[in-house]
């Protein structure tokens, strides 16, 4: 766990055949509390989920892991023209940029201190995305669309090794702003 923010990291080790794989959850991202009087301009229910292969695998070039993840969140967005930050239940989460319907975004590295060594990683985002009004290419029933990757940055764990990535697709729906 991350001692300077417990409730923030959340970082859930799978055993598969005596390898520990990381499901990081975009929740372990928040860095510190946000103002509760911030109004952001738009926010998501996003459920987050393990990317899966056509051959039914997750979608890592780790290890062969065959546990999904699957988490539901509130992304709440702040713009600043085309800069954009990303809060998650009222947590930092992210920054990055938009064009039309593409968000782009990018997580701090983030440090996860375990026994077996310290795991430094980092989440690395895109999204189509609408607001109250149509116009992106999406399903009629979707108004957030995207991929997220995690990638293990660097690593003292020698079953966690640096340069690992892990795919997340994420989808969600317009709740407000």
């Amino acid at each position: 766990m991350n001692r300077l923010f417990p409730v923030a990291a959340q970082i859930v080790r799978l055993r598969m055949v005596g390898l520990s794989v990381l499901a990081l959850s975009v929740a372990s991202l928040a860095a510190c509390k946000v103002d509760s009087t911030v109004d952001y301009d738009a926010e998501y229910k996003v459920t987050v989920k393990s990317l899966i292969t056509d051959d039914g695998a997750l979608s890592t070039d780790c290890v062969d892991a065959a546990r999904n993840y699957n988490q539901n969140f509130t992304y709440q967005l702040v713009f600043t023209e085309a800069d954009v930050t990303i809060d998650i239940e009222g947590e930092g989460f992210a920054t990055g940029t938009r064009s039309g319907c593409l968000l782009n975004y990018q997580s701090a590295v983030w440090l996860e201190e375990e026994s077996s060594g310290d795991v430094r990683w980092q989440i690395t985002g895109q999204a189509t995305y609408e607001g109250v009004t149509d116009g992106c290419d999406l399903p009629d029933d979707i108004d957030w669309e995207g991929t997220e990757t995690i990638e293990i940055v660097e690593s003292e764990d020698e079953d966690v090794p640096a340069g690992c990535t892990y795919d997340m697709e994420t989808e969600g729906t317009f709740i407000g702003g």
